[in-house]
């Protein structure tokens, strides 16, 4: 609805239906933007209050969080989907636009964290090798099939077992096993859909293990069975 606010976890996947309304005012926010404000910590935002009990919040119109949306809406480049082709990302702005950017979003996140809609918390204690984890999303997202275990995982991002666990959660939102399963079934779906794959063999292709398992999970994300969901795509 006209004003809504929605937040999602760094690197999630995450799609958006039934939405008739023209256009999305989208905020990728760099994991740099924090070292404006204080050099001498690292920490992250995670929403509080309303936000963090039902995940969306409803903006008064004229108030300081909607008065930055509308600054941002002035000054933040259009780019209409699907993107042209040849035209695959915005590569950067000029100094003075993005000058003027980071200071209308500063400006929504210090009038939200007024609000009590999110809060920070600090990692300095948290070694988050951002980069690295950026490399090990890719590679999930285009590997699904791939059976990386966690300490693999952790190895990969050259991070402490115990730390990656409690760092992929608290970037992410999702466990390491519940995101790694978030994206097979993505991936089961595409092929329920778009192949003539059995049941059976898109849960060895994406290393489910067995049969009975990669049906308990797809139900368990999608509140549908693999064939059920196949029948109601054809």
């Amino acid at each position: 609805m006209p004003g809504s606010l929605i937040f999602h976890p760094p690197l999630s996947v995450h799609s958006i239906r039934n939405d008739k309304r023209k256009g999305h005012l989208i905020l990728q926010f760099s994991h740099k933007l924090l070292s404006l404000l204080d050099n001498s910590q690292e920490g992250v935002l995670l929403p509080a209050g309303e936000l963090h009990r039902q995940g969306i919040v409803q903006l008064q119109e004229n108030s300081p969080a909607w008065n930055c949306i509308q600054k941002l809406l002035t000054d933040v480049p259009t780019l209409t989907l699907p993107v042209p082709k040849g035209m695959h990302e915005i590569t950067g702005y000029p100094f003075s636009e993005g000058l003027r950017l980071n200071a209308h979003t500063l400006s929504l996140l210090s009038s939200l964290l007024d609000a009590g809609l999110i809060r920070p918390e600090y990692t300095n204690s948290l070694p988050i090798r951002l980069e690295e984890m950026q490399l090990l999303i890719n590679r999930l997202v285009t590997h699904p099939e791939e059976k990386l275990s966690m300490e693999e995982a952790a190895a990969f991002t050259h991070m402490s077992y115990s730390n990656f666990c409690r760092s992929f959660k608290l970037m992410l939102g999702y466990s390491y096993v519940d995101f790694c399963n978030m994206i097979r079934v993505r991936r089961a779906q595409e092929l329920l859909q778009n192949s003539n794959k059995s049941v059976t063999e898109i849960s060895a292709l994406l290393n489910f293990g067995s049969v009975s398992y990669f049906n308990r999970i797809f139900k368990k994300i999608t509140g549908c069975t693999p064939l059920s969901y196949r029948a109601s795509r054809h």
